[in-house]
This record gives structure tokens, sequence and C-alpha cells, in this order.
């Protein structure tokens, strides 16, 4: 009963310590892999709690080496944004100016149902009423309402971390050619802008600024 209870205690500490270690985002929006790989180190705890013959420490040593593959992914995906893009995905716009796009649906599986209940979700009762929606990788949908009169137009992502938004310049009656023209403006390449926003009268331009860990800081135009 002593050894058991002794487990228990140390397999706690483990994955509270292992769940620390990934991030506080962990306890939050899960990402597909971080779902993953929490809910191997889960299974991984129950197993060395359940069979009280395994040794201790071997599956101590599983429960650090799953974390410590999130942490190694999580840090290739910051510091190249192609990798995020495959292992996370990217958001999906599903609505724009109050008009369901329905191929997105279909990209996305999801049906117009899931759209209406996730907005009621969020107190918004029709698509009219959204300027833009979209889809996050975690499952989530993000609106901006319409703006009222007088109000300027939410803005929108242009290039993130080195992805180019397509569907929001083509939104913005913009395209590529628009796009070099402002990195060139601001003397940037598209690399090393960290996120461009505009909403067809601002625009917002924040350049990647080099960290130890290869990472940005802010600094906007």
């Amino acid at each position: 009963m002593l050894s058991a209870l002794f487990r228990t205690v140390i397999v706690y500490g483990t994955v509270v310590a292992a769940l620390r270690l990934m991030g506080k985002r962990q306890l939050g929006e899960l990402q597909p892999s971080e779902l993953v790989t929490t809910l191997l180190v889960s299974n991984v705890a129950s197993v060395c709690i359940d069979e009280p013959d395994l040794p201790l420490l071997s599956s101590l040593a599983l429960i650090f080496l799953l974390t410590a593959l999130e942490i190694f992914s999580s840090t290739l995906a910051c510091l190249h944004p192609g990798y995020a893009r495959i292992l996370f995905g990217k958001p999906v716009t599903v609505i724009r100016n109050g008009e369901i796009l329905q191929p997105a649906l279909d990209k996305l599986r999801i049906t117009a149902g899931d759209v209406i209940e996730a907005l009621r979700g969020k107190d918004i009762f029709s698509p009219t009423d959204v300027w833009w929606g979209v889809v996050e990788p975690n499952g989530h949908i993000s609106t901006a309402l319409r703006p009222k009169e007088g109000e300027k137009n939410p803005m929108l992502p242009i290039l993130v971390d080195d992805t180019i938004y397509q569907e929001n310049l083509a939104a913005l009656h913009l395209d590529q050619a628009w796009l070099q023209t402002v990195l060139d403006t601001h003397h940037v390449t598209q690399r090393q802008v960290l996120l461009l926003l505009y909403n067809g009268s601002e625009l917002l331009l924040i350049p990647k600024k080099t960290t130890p860990l290869g990472r940005s800081g802010k600094d906007s135009f």
C-alpha cells in the first residue's frame, strides 16, 4: 500500500513537472501534436501507477522522453515557420464579409451547422454580423464583427511568420505585387517580417529582431 502511494505521488509530481516544462499552452488550447503528447504522458503515467511490478525509473524516463520530444518539436516550430505550418496547420477563413465560404467548409469537413453553433457560443446569431471568421488550427473559431458606422474595419493578417494569407489579400482586392511594394517601401524581405496586418487603410508591420533563440522581438513602423 505504501509503495503504491509512493509511486502515485512520484508520478503525479513528474507529470506536473512535465506539463510545466512543455509550457502553459498545454493547459489551455492544445495543438494536435501537444494533445498527442499529453495523452501519451497520461497513459504512461497510468500504466506506471497500475503496474507496480514495472520499474519506476523506466516509466519516469519515458515521460521525460515525451516531454523532451515535445520541447524539441515546439522549438523547431518556432525557429522554422515552414515546419510549424506542417505541424500545426494554418487558420482557414470560413466567413468573409458576412458570407459563409462553402469551399472552406468542404476543406475542413465541417458543416454550416457547426459554424453557426460556434458563432452562438460567441453570442453571434447570424453570419451576416461577421466581417471575418476563421477556424484556428486548434479547431476554435475566431471572429471579427462588422464595424459600425464610422468605425474602421478590423485588421487582417497578410503576412505572419513567412506565411502569406492569400485569401486575405484577395478579400482586400490586393495581390502579391502590392505586398512586395510594401516590403520594398519598408526595406525588408518577406523572411524579415514577423507580422503584417492591413485593413484597407491602415497597415501594421512588425519586423523580426534576432534574439539568442533566433526568434523575434517587436518593433513596428
